[in-house]
């Protein structure tokens, strides 16, 4: 009996042990609360972001705009009828855009199905009053060094003559058995054709434009909310639909040229032109994706487009302090170039701001500003 009481005794010490072990163990452990605390600062750490230094540099505004390509007004030659008649195209080759040399024959105009006007007649006549006045001049010639005519006879001899010669030779080096050629004065290629086919013509009609490949127009359409901004534009970067290109005025030798001091009828936009080197990749009449340039200023505080975040219209970035924390910080904006905009106010040299990766940054401190809770 003494051997069995003895025996239970041990038994509730053991058990009473394990208890005390268990909930020694129970009361070392940490709140959860902790555990999830250092949760939230090893991800706040491992944020992928990259981080700048603000310096001052050189900076140019730009102003993104529309505008189109246009060919400069003194490069255009227009051919005209030096007489009248029925015209006649040399070839089917004759369309907008077909490349032309010099001296190349387009037209011909023949006046022989016409009562009046007749070139072929009145060729005809201008060289037999040339004949005649030819063989006057020649013969007043050696009746005047033998005195038998005056001078003043001799004279007027001389200038019937020379008109005679005068006027054949103007026709002449044009006229051909089909009639009056009409050539390119120019390389180019043609812009745009007047007549057609058969068609009656008078002397002075226009005929076809041509584009000597000299220079290009650029005109950008301009806010006027940026007329303060227009006489410190100096150059354009542009796109076309049809190129991943990017022009660049200063790269084609351009030059702003003017600049409109008001609106157009059909437009409220500011025409801004510059004057630039022919490129056989542009077409006349294309539109484009305009970049103005304004004139550089030399000390600037700017940041990456990319480091810049929104909130109710207002623009702002993250700032590094002291303790390696990062705090928000709303920014006055200036002008943009596109990759990066200028900073009237907000920010100062030296300090150092989230590049890459802002909008991380912006999210993991949202979820760290959530209420912890505890069960």
């Amino acid at each position: 009996m003494k051997k069995l009481i003895s025996s239970l005794f041990t038994v509730l010490i053991i058990i009473s042990g394990c208890s005390t072990n268990t909930l020694n163990k129970a009361s070392s452990k940490e709140p959860d609360s902790e555990m999830h605390n250092e949760a939230i600062k090893a991800s706040a750490s491992d944020i992928d972001h990259t981080m700048i230094t603000i310096k001052k540099q050189p900076f140019a505004f730009v102003v993104k705009t529309g505008g189109r390509i246009m060919v400069d007004s003194k490069d255009i030659i227009v051919i005209t009828a030096k007489s009248s008649g029925i015209v006649k195209f040399i070839d089917h080759f004759l369309f907008p855009g077909v490349k032309i040399s010099r001296g190349q024959q387009l037209f011909t105009i023949s006046g022989k199905q016409l009562a009046g006007d007749n070139t072929e007649l009145r060729f005809s006549q201008i060289k037999a009053d040339l004949d005649q006045a030819t063989a006057n001049y020649e013969r007043a010639k050696i009746m005047i060094s033998e005195k038998i005519i005056t001078e003043e006879h001799f004279l007027s001899l001389k200038n019937v003559y020379e008109k005679a010669m005068n006027e054949f030779n103007n026709l002449s080096g044009t006229f051909g058995k089909n009639g009056m050629s009409i050539t390119s004065s120019e390389n180019g290629y043609i812009r745009e054709i007047f007549i057609t086919e058969g068609q009656m013509v008078r002397s002075g009609q226009q005929l076809a434009s041509i584009v000597i490949e000299h220079n290009l127009v650029l005109k950008a359409d301009m806010s006027p909310e940026y007329m303060e901004q227009l006489p410190t534009i100096e150059k354009a970067n542009f796109k076309v639909g049809y190129s991943n290109h990017l022009f660049k005025t200063e790269e084609m030798d351009g030059k702003k040229i003017s600049y409109g001091k008001s609106t157009g009828e059909n437009s409220f936009y500011i025409p801004v032109y510059f004057r630039m080197n022919y490129n056989p990749i542009l077409i006349e009449g294309t539109f484009a994706e305009v970049y103005l340039i304004g004139k550089e200023i030399k000390d600037a505080i700017i940041v990456p487009n990319r480091a810049l975040l929104e909130e109710y219209g207002k623009l702002y970035v993250y700032v590094e302090d002291f303790d390696g924390d990062f705090l928000k910080r709303y920014i006055t904006p200036g002008f943009s170039n596109g990759e990066y905009t200028q900073v009237l106010s907000g920010l100062s040299e030296n300090e150092i701001i989230v590049d890459t990766g802002a909008y991380k940054v912006k999210l993991s401190q949202m979820s760290t500003s959530a209420p912890a809770h505890n069960h």
